[in-house]
């Protein structure tokens, strides 16, 4: 994880403003608010098109996460055969009757989740502030990528 500020320039407190907020977009409206700054200021800043870039690709990567660490505990719980009971009645309505490994798969299952998507919150804090600061803190693959795609050309 690099963390420097720009060389040639210092981003102006707007510019410090946008990329902050772009990175605080998960808790502003999701991937669109960066859709938007990026739309709006790749010409203008490339500090703030660092930022929205990285805000967007971060998001998705997270979400991607989710979904496939979803999938797999589901796939987990239909291979383990946990899953068949859920479509029949025979443990309906008794929760004594629920086999022990489902309760574990069901604390591994929500323990997950919580853990992906506090971290991304977490993660996403950590980065407003420090671009707040004026640093061109980067994810550690994604912000490699984008860094090269913006500062280098």
């Amino acid at each position: 994880m690099n963390d420097q500020t720009v060389s040639n320039q210092e981003p102006s407190g707007d510019e410090r403003l946008l990329g902050m907020l772009s990175h605080l977009s998960v808790f502003l409206g999701g991937i669109i608010l960066p859709i938007i700054l990026w739309a709006t200021q790749k010409d203008k800043s490339k500090f703030v098109r660092f930022h929205s870039l990285q805000a967007i690709f971060f998001q998705l990567a997270c979400a991607a996460l989710i979904i496939v660490f979803v999938f797999a505990m589901l796939a987990v719980i239909f291979i383990s055969g946990l899953g068949t009971g859920m479509f029949n009645n025979s443990h309906h309505g008794n929760p004594e009757s629920m086999p022990g490994i489902m309760i574990v798969m069901m604390i591994v299952f929500y323990g997950g989740i919580f853990i992906m998507v506090f971290g991304l919150l977490g993660y996403s804090i950590y980065l407003a502030v420090k671009t707040y600061n004026g640093s061109l803190i980067r994810v550690p693959v994604i912000g490699n990528i984008i860094y090269k795609k913006v500062y280098e050309q």
